[in-house]
């Protein structure tokens, strides 16, 4: 994952399943190991809902990457 990917929230859905018009999408504006988890996370700014904020990479899904 990479500042630029286009990424869906996906913890609790299957991973390359189709878009829905529900689906949360961002974009990846920041990546490192927070202090506070020590594990992997991205910063995302969110379209589809007014938040942005830290979250685990294991939650997101890349679904563009930008190149």
């Amino acid at each position: 994952m990479n500042v630029g990917d286009l990424v869906r929230y996906s913890e609790s859905e299957p991973r390359g399943r189709p878009l829905n018009p529900r689906d949360e999408l961002g974009i990846i504006t920041e990546t490192g190991v927070r202090s506070t988890t020590g594990k992997p996370e991205c910063h995302v700014v969110w379209f589809t809902c007014a938040n942005e904020g830290w979250w685990n990479r294991e939650s997101l899904e890349v679904l563009s990457e930008n190149r």
